[in-house]
C-alpha cells in the first residue's frame, strides 16, 4: 500500500500514526426555482423547461437532508449547506454571481474538498463552478453513481453501474474537447478536437454496446435459473432505500434462508437476493429483495438496472415496503410509485407493508391504520405482523385461483403425486370415486380443485379438466 501524503496522516485514539485518509469535506448547495406569477404563460413555460423542478420549502429541506445522507453514504463529511431562491437558473453557473462568491467564501472557511449540488449540472456549469471555486464540483446524479460504484459487489451490479456511468457521461463528452475545435464544418475545417471527440464517443458507445450484451447474457442466465425455480410463486420487495427491506426478508426467510446483507445505510443492496419463505400449511414462495429508490432517480439509472429490477417484472405479487415512522412516508411512496410506473408494474397485485412499526406510538399507529386500512404493520426487529403478512400473501395468491373439476385414472402411478402437488400449491375441495360401467374399465377419481392458472399450466391439467366447469373464484 502506498503511503498517503504527510498532511493526510491522522493520529488514532492510542496515539499511533494511522494511514487512514480523512473523509472529504463536503458543502451541499441547493437551488430553488421560484417562478414569477406569469409562469403559466407560453414564454415562461418554455424558459422553465430546462430549469430545476420547482419545490416548496418542506421539499427543499427533505431533499437536502437526503442529499446529506447520500454524501455520508459516499464517505464524505458534510460541513455545511447553502441555498438560493431564484426565478430561473443561471445558465453559466446555475447559481447567481453573488451566491457563487458566497459559496467560494464558505469553501475557503470550511476547507471544503467537494461541492455537491442538489440538481443535475450541465457540463459547462460544472466546469465553470470548478474554475471559480477551485474545488471539485459534482451533482446529485454523480453522487448516486459514486455510491453505487462503492456498493457494487456482484459482477452484474458492477456491469450495471459502469453502464449507468457511461450513459451519464456520454452526452457530456461534447464539451471536453472544445478548446481544440475549429469553427465550420466544411473541407479543411475538421480540427483535432473534433477527431478526438468522435473517437471518445465511438469508444464509449462501443463499451455501452458490449455492456448491454453482457447484461443481456446475464439476464438470460437468470431466466434459466428462474425457470428452474418455477414451482414457487415469486414475490418482490420494493420501496425507498433504507426502509428495512433486507431485514424484513431475513426475518421472513428465517431459519431456512441464508441471511442477506443488511445495514442502516442508503443503497446497502444493489443486486437482487432471493430467499424461500414458508407461508404455512405446506405452501412456500420465493421472495426477492431489490435495489432501493430515492427522489429524482435518473431514468437512465433505472434502465441500467433493468436486469436487477427484472425480479419485479417477473413477480406474481409485490410488497411495497415503507418506513412507518418516516414523516415523509407519503412523498417517498409517491417516488416509488413513479418508478413502478416506469417499470410498468402498477397493475400487479401488491401489499403495502408499514415496516418498523415498533417505532410508532399508540396515536400514530392508530392514525396510520386509518389512513392505510389495507396495509400490514410489521417490524423486522420484533417480528410483529409477520404472520399477518404471510396470511395476506396467501390471500393475494388465492385471489388469482380458479376452481375446476378434473378426472384422473385412479390406478395411474402419477395420480397420487399429482394430487399432492395440487394440495401443495392449491386446494382439493372435493373428491369422489366412480366405478366403471364394465369390468375392464378404469376406476376414476373426480375432484374439484382450486388452483392458480400458472399451476394449472405447470401441472399440465388442461387435458384433465371437465368442460364448462372452470371458473374464477372471484366470480362466485
Amino acid at each position: 500500500m502506498s503511503r498517503p501524503p504527510k498532511d493526510e496522516w491522522t493520529r488514532d485514539t492510542q496515539g499511533l500514526i494511522s494511514t487512514s485518509v480523512a473523509p472529504e469535506r463536503a458543502l451541499l448547495a441547493h437551488l430553488t426555482i421560484d417562478h414569477p406569477s406569469n409562469r403559466h404563460t407560453a414564454h415562461a413555460l418554455e424558459s422553465a423547461a430546462s430549469q430545476p423542478e420547482p419545490i416548496d420549502h418542506e421539499e427543499e429541506k427533505a431533499s437536502l437532508d437526503e442529499l446529506a445522507g447520500l454524501a455520508e453514504a459516499a464517505g464524505a463529511e458534510v460541513v455545511g449547506t447553502i441555498t438560493q431562491k431564484r426565478p430561473k437558473a443561471e445558465p453559466a453557473t446555475l447559481f447567481g454571481k453573488g451566491k457563487v462568491e458566497e459559496i467560494g467564501q464558505m469553501c475557503e472557511e470550511h476547507k471544503v474538498d467537494v461541492l455537491i449540488v442538489d440538481s443535475e449540472l450541465s457540463p459547462a456549469q460544472g466546469k465553470n463552478l470548478e474554475k471559480q471555486l477551485k474545488v471539485r464540483v459534482i451533482d446529485r446524479t454523480e453522487l448516486i453513481l459514486d455510491i453505487f460504484a462503492r456498493r457494487a459487489q456482484t459482477a452484474q451490479a458492477k456491469l450495471q453501474v459502469e453502464l449507468a456511468q457511461l450513459r451519464y457521461q456520454l452526452p457530456r463528452l461534447k464539451r471536453m474537447w472544445t478548446h481544440l475545435e475549429r469553427t465550420g464544418g466544411g473541407i479543411g475545417t475538421r480540427g483535432p478536437g473534433e477527431t478526438q471527440l468522435e473517437t471518445d464517443r465511438s469508444m464509449a458507445r462501443d463499451r455501452v454496446t458490449l455492456l448491454e450484451r453482457q447484461l443481456d447474457q446475464l439476464r438470460r442466465q437468470k431466466q434459466v435459473e428462474a425457470s428452474m425455480r418455477y414451482e414457487f410463486e415469486l414475490g418482490a420487495l420494493l420501496g425507498y432505500t433504507n426502509v428495512g427491506k433486507s431485514a424484513l426478508l431475513n426475518r421472513l426467510s428465517n431459519p431456512t434462508g441464508k441471511k442477506v446483507y443488511e445495514a442502516d445505510q442508503l443503497f446497502a443492496t444493489l443486486g437482487a437476493s432471493t430467499r424461500k419463505v414458508e407461508l404455512g400449511t405446506g405452501r412456500s414462495i420465493l421472495l426477492s429483495d431489490t435495489v432501493g429508490f430515492v427522489r429524482r432517480l435518473p431514468h437512465f439509472l433505472v434502465e441500467s438496472f433493468h436486469s436487477t429490477l427484472a425480479e419485479v417484472a417477473n413477480a406474481d405479487f409485490l410488497l411495497l415496503v415503507v418506513d412507518a415512522a418516516d414523516p415523509e412516508l407519503e412523498d417517498k411512496m409517491r417516488s416509488v410509485l413513479k418508478v413502478m410506473g416506469e417499470l410498468e408494474v402498477l397493475e400487479k397485485p401488491r401489499i403495502l407493508v408499514l415496516n418498523q412499526c415498533d417505532r410508532l406510538d399508540a396515536a400514530t399507529r392508530e392514525s396510520m391504520q386509518r389512513t392505510h386500512p389495507d396495509a400490514v404493520l410489521t417490524s423486522a426487529l420484533t417480528g410483529e405482523g409477520l404472520e399477518q403478512l404471510k396470511e395476506r400473501i396467501k390471500e393475494v395468491l388465492a385471489a388469482q385461483d380458479e376452481e375446476f373439476d378434473i378426472v384422473l385414472d385412479a390406478r395411474a402411478a402419477h395420480t397420487g403425486r399429482l394430487l399432492s402437488d395440487i394440495t401443495r400449491h392449491g386446494k382439493v375441495l372435493h373428491q369422489e370415486w366412480r366405478q366403471p360401467n364394465d369390468s375392464d374399465g378404469a376406476t376414476l377419481l373426480c375432484a374439484r380443485v382450486r388452483l392458480s392458472p400458472r399451476w394449472r399450466e405447470q401441472l399440465s391439467l388442461d387435458d384433465l379438466v371437465l368442460e364448462a366447469t372452470s371458473h374464477h373464484v372471484a366470480s362466485q
